[in-house]
């Protein structure tokens, strides 16, 4: 009898094992289809059996001693890394073709062709000053293109801000995720307690949400013995055991720019971000939208420095009899080119003229005012400015508005201009009238601001086209019209236009380098990800050997226990 029940045993371990690799199988070709499946297998094990002879002991049969998740750890932390690359690409390069659309020209609308149709219509007044329909034109350009100017520097802005919403909605995605993640960790420890079980289902949807973090930022996971992974980001800890420290942002004031950063919900600590969407937009923001904006204005300054140098020195169709500086000077009696003085464009040692013309006789008379600027002695304030206007100059009142602006006055019957001495033109050495915004074409200090000035909006009579204020004369029409053409200290010694090129061809650079990452990431992910689809995925051709050789086993387990059943029938039949 002992033969006879060994033998069943043997067979009944043999056909419970078998439906069981057969059980796994069917599982794993149901889940063929499912992208976060770990490929398993029946790890099969000889039993041990009772003696059936003097040091004869040929087994029990077999039984599945544990289920196998094919898993190479070492490519999986890989794959993450270059999930992370990917996605940080991706990321950066829909941000860059964002800011990309504000400097493509495609319509003939854009800074670019406006920056043209403004200078070209300076040109127009230059062979025609003395046509105020022309005059006109060029002013409505200039306001065109100091319309333009401010509304790409928003919409940049807003865009920026746009980046940083959706780093805030990332961040509070990524941080649910940790929570599930540290969760799972606590499942896997109490199911996989003492060796009792496995937790492969549970196991799965872990590395898929880890594979989801690694989306977002660079992380490193790390499995503890417990059954447990610690999950960092940088060389700091966000998953712990069955505790997440929980992710949140903060937003940062950088002079006038926001910026989302991503902290630790349990310290404020700053992540240290590395890879991922989150790495992709922030350099999107920062590299391109904010850093465009800082670009944008300082073309913007160049055009307002360049233009207002040469039409401060010019005539327009008839004299003033009042101007006020556009621009505030912060402290009056500090000299003009200091810091406390507070003017952005600085003015230097030299000279400026005033030609008042009495308009009984209409007879000019000129008044060089000097503007002490070296550096040695006492320089000149705006302060000294007044006095000696009001000393030297007859016929006009110099004086300081509340608001610290230079505002002149011609007395009754009395009309002054700028830039000429009566007969020929005279060209302001110190740049004091353009800085303080005198006799000016645009006012501001960059994109945000930059206008043209009301008194040529409401009269384009006051356009200094004319370097001597005679008839025909168009001379200063035509040295703004030059400007293009022409570097400026302003903007590093490029010309307004070759700045502004740098500007979209540096863009177009950097979306075509992003590009090359992109896709020379993407070949490494896909590579990756077909070496872990050989390792961790289901093949349906394998599956279907396995699913053989365990059928064939079963049946003859099936029909060794019938065998055997059959050897018992007989020997009850012959006890009987």
């Amino acid at each position: 009898m002992g033969l006879v029940t060994s033998g069943l045993t043997a067979g009944r371990n043999a056909l419970l094992s078998y439906q069981g690799a057969l059980q796994v199988v069917g599982n794993n070709v149901a889940n063929a289809g499912n992208v976060d499946y770990t490929r398993q297998s029946a790890e099969l094990s000889a039993v041990n059996g009772t003696s059936i002879g003097p040091g004869l002991r040929p087994g029990a049969g077999v039984a599945i001693t544990g289920l196998k998740r094919h898993v190479d750890e070492a490519l999986d932390n890989r794959l993450r890394a270059s999930v992370g690359d990917l996605q940080s690409a991706v990321a950066q390069r829909q941000g860059i073709s964002q800011i990309e659309v504000y400097f493509n020209d495609l319509t003939g609308t854009g800074i670019s062709s406006q920056i043209t149709d403004f200078f070209n219509s300076l040109s127009d007044v230059q062979n025609a000053p003395d046509d105020l329909a022309i005059r006109a034109v060029a002013i409505a350009n200039g306001d065109a293109l100091t319309r333009t100017l401010r509304a790409t520097r928003t919409d940049i802005i807003e865009t920026s801000l746009d980046f940083n919403n959706e780093i805030r909605r990332v961040v509070e995605d990524a941080d649910r995720v940790a929570a599930e993640i540290a969760e799972l960790n606590t499942q896997i420890v109490s199911v996989e307690a003492g060796g009792t079980g496995q937790a492969n289902a549970l196991r799965d949807r872990r590395d898929a949400l880890i594979r989801d973090l690694s989306e977002v930022f660079d992380v490193q996971v790390r499995e503890q013995p417990s059954g447990a992974v610690s999950v960092y980001v940088g060389s700091e800890p966000l998953i712990q055991h069955g505790a997440s420290r929980g992710l949140t942002t903060e937003n940062e004031l950088d002079g006038n720019f926001e910026r989302t950063t991503v902290r630790f919900a349990d310290t404020n600590a700053t992540v240290n971000v590395a890879g991922g969407v989150i790495e992709g937009i922030m350099k999107a923001r920062d590299d391109q939208a904010i850093a465009q904006v800082a670009k944008l204005d300082q073309l913007a300054a160049g055009i307002i420095a360049e233009v207002n140098a040469i039409h401060a020195d010019g005539q327009g169709l008839r004299p003033f009899t009042s101007v006020v500086a556009s621009n505030v000077v912060d402290d009056v009696s500090a000299p003009l080119n200091s810091l406390e003085a507070g003017l952005q464009n600085l003015p230097q040692n030299g000279s400026f003229y005033i030609s008042v013309t009495d308009e009984a006789t209409g007879s000019p008379v000129s008044y060089r005012i000097e503007v002490d600027l070296d550096g040695q002695g006492v320089d000149t304030t705006l302060e000294d400015i007044v006095t000696a206007i009001n000393t030297d100059v007859a016929g006009v009142n110099a004086s300081i508005t509340p608001d610290h602006r230079l505002s002149l006055n011609a007395d009754a019957g009395f009309a002054f201009t700028f830039g000429n001495d009566g007969d020929s033109f005279r060209e302001d050495s110190s740049k004091l009238l353009a800085a303080l915004g005198i006799n000016t074409f645009f006012q501001g200090s960059g994109a945000d601001d930059i206008a043209v000035r009301d008194e040529l909006k409401n009269d384009s009579s006051f356009l200094a086209a004319a370097t001597v204020n005679h008839v025909g004369d168009g001379n200063n029409a035509g040295r703004m019209s030059a400007l293009t053409n022409q570097a400026s200290d302003v903007l590093n010694g490029a010309t307004i236009f070759e700045y502004y090129n740098g500007i979209a061809n540096g863009i177009a650079a950097d979306g075509a380098s992003v590009q090359d990452t992109l896709e020379a990431a993407e070949v490494i992910t896909t590579s990756l990800e077909e070496q872990r689809q050989s390792v961790s995925g289901v093949s349906l051709d394998e599956e279907a050997i396995g699913l053989l050789k365990y059928e064939r086993a079963f049946q003859g387990a099936a029909r060794y226990v019938s065998t055997v059943d059959s050897l018992l029938q007989e020997l009850l039949s012959l006890v009987t």
